[in-house]
């Protein structure tokens, strides 16, 4: 059996920009998992389905499209409408504000992140994270594995680095975090490449 470090690692680490919530709960509530509370419904799992969905139309289209090229541009159209209402209805109930980023990095195993305030190690979060780029809101639970002092220039306020290990991952966000996660890999070492070829 692996150990929890082996574990952790068997997933690409980023540093991405996503948009996130949290709030510190009880070890008996983290130990309910996700059905404990309400909000976990149809709004966090929406983006999963719509992204097995889209993929699925799209391979369809695909092969459409020789024989009808507006087809394909029909079906991107309301994609991107259905989109769009998607995004309008998932955030209501949530605590995330899809305009405040901020920089993280990410696995689908953990993140890490910079805040103002020290945790303590051991504390359990609820975690809603909305990642812009696939159009994803989930809630995740996790637990404070590490909070440290981050070294401040003077002019700069006092921050510190918490890293959270998740606890509670539905299966399918977990899904769409390692895709999303591979992807943003890949394009990061495309950019790369990309740029020490200039």
């Amino acid at each position: 059996m692996l150990n929890a470090t082996a574990e952790r690692r068997r997933f690409f680490r980023i540093n991405d920009t996503v948009s996130m919530s949290y709030r510190q709960i009880d070890e008996a509530t983290a130990n309910l998992g996700l059905k404990s509370t309400g909000i976990i419904g149809s709004e966090f799992s929406l983006a999963a389905t719509l992204d097995v969905l889209s993929q699925e139309a799209l391979r369809i289209m695909q092969r459409l499209e020789k024989q009808s090229p507006e087809l394909l541009e029909l079906y991107r159209i309301l994609d991107a409408k259905v989109n769009a209402v998607a995004q309008a209805t998932m955030f209501v109930g949530s605590n995330v504000n899809a305009q405040n980023c901020q920089d993280v990095n990410l696995s689908a195993s953990g993140l890490a992140f910079e805040q103002a305030e020290p945790m303590s190690i051991g504390q359990n979060l609820a975690i809603e994270i909305y990642l812009p780029s696939t159009l994803a809101l989930m809630q995740i639970y996790g637990r404070v594995v590490s909070c440290r002092q981050n070294d401040a220039a003077a002019e700069q306020s006092v921050k510190y680095t918490v890293s959270v290990d998740f606890t509670h991952v539905k299966e399918e966000d977990q899904e769409l975090l390692i895709k999303h996660v591979v992807r943003t890999q890949w394009q990061q070492l495309r950019d790369s490449k990309a740029q020490s070829e200039i």
